[in-house]
């Protein structure tokens, strides 16, 4: 059977070859010849051209002093430490932060509107003698909790946060606000906005209230604060690039006790109703690849 296979493929090929015209360029080939092959060239596995590359991390640092009350209630202001950080990639403007927000981590995020994360606070400590001798100590509070924003547009933030604190005033604290943002970029920014702020009983007694112990010790008259509005105020923070990496931000907090806060004995004596917060610092940029 292969003789004749081999036989019949040979007639075919002489009857095609004597009705085909013989040019200059036609070379005979054997019937056995076997036709060459390219060489196999060896694997070399190699990256796509068009391949994503991630832009660079970049990060911008702002630190500097600023001057604030300390703990809620607080007569005198106390200078510390004005930091925060902030974080994008390639040329994408840094989001947005206000004052009071505190450090705050997006672990859902749907497109640049909205934000769903944990946030912290760290509330400074009333101790013996602050104020008016005789009134009980409260320690530093780690405040921990949840936050959400929503993006309304590319100028207004709406915000709302609960946290609950942990040693010290044990309370739970929620904080609404919504802030005005005008910027060109990363070259400048100005934002202003208000809030409230709500506060359960142990927060407001323990910051206002006047314990038996207390009232004798003070001669102020015994108060228990309840559960409601703690605060009405206004933010803003302003942000200006000078050169590549260097710059400057400024930002203000201003808070008005309002409500049972108000009415405490404690902040009637010393008149520290209005609560202000001033800082200013250099910003310093710089990127990761």
């Amino acid at each position: 059977m292969r003789c004749s296979g081999w036989w019949n493929g040979t007639t075919l090929a002489i009857g095609i070859a004597a009705a085909t015209p013989a040019s200059a360029q036609d070379v005979p080939v054997p019937p056995d010849a076997i036709a060459p092959t390219e060489a196999a060239e060896p694997y070399s596995p190699t990256l796509p051209v068009d391949a994503p590359v991630e832009p660079p991390l970049r990060i911008r640092v702002a630190l500097g002093p600023q001057l604030q009350p300390g703990f809620p209630g607080n007569d005198t202001l106390r200078l510390n430490p004005m930091i925060s950080i902030a974080r994008t990639r390639g040329d994408t403007p840094f989001r947005f932060g206000a004052p009071g927000d505190g450090p705050s981590i997006a672990l859902f995020r749907r497109g640049r509107q909205l934000e769903i994360g944990p946030t912290f606070l760290l509330t400074g400590r009333r101790r013996s003698g602050d104020l008016l001798p005789g009134l009980p100590v409260v320690d530093r509070t780690f405040e921990a909790g949840i936050y959400a924003l929503w993006w309304q547009s590319d100028r207004v933030r709406l915000r709302g946060a609960v946290r609950r604190g942990v040693g010290g005033h044990n309370g739970w604290i929620a904080q609404l606000g919504a802030d005005y943002v005008r910027r060109d970029a990363d070259r400048w920014l100005v934002s202003l906005g208000p809030r409230v702020t709500l506060a359960d009983a142990p927060f407001q007694r323990n910051w206002f209230g006047v314990s038996p112990e207390a009232s004798i010790a003070t001669g102020l008259p015994r108060y228990n604060g309840g559960s409601g509005l703690y605060s009405v105020g206004l933010t803003s923070r302003v942000n200006v690039e000078l050169t590549r990496h260097w710059g400057l931000q400024a930002q203000a907090l201003y808070e008005r006790l309002i409500d049972d806060a108000a009415r405490s004995p404690i902040i009637r004596r010393v008149d520290s109703q209005n609560q202000l917060s001033v800082g200013v610092g250099a910003t310093y940029s710089f990127s990761i690849r």
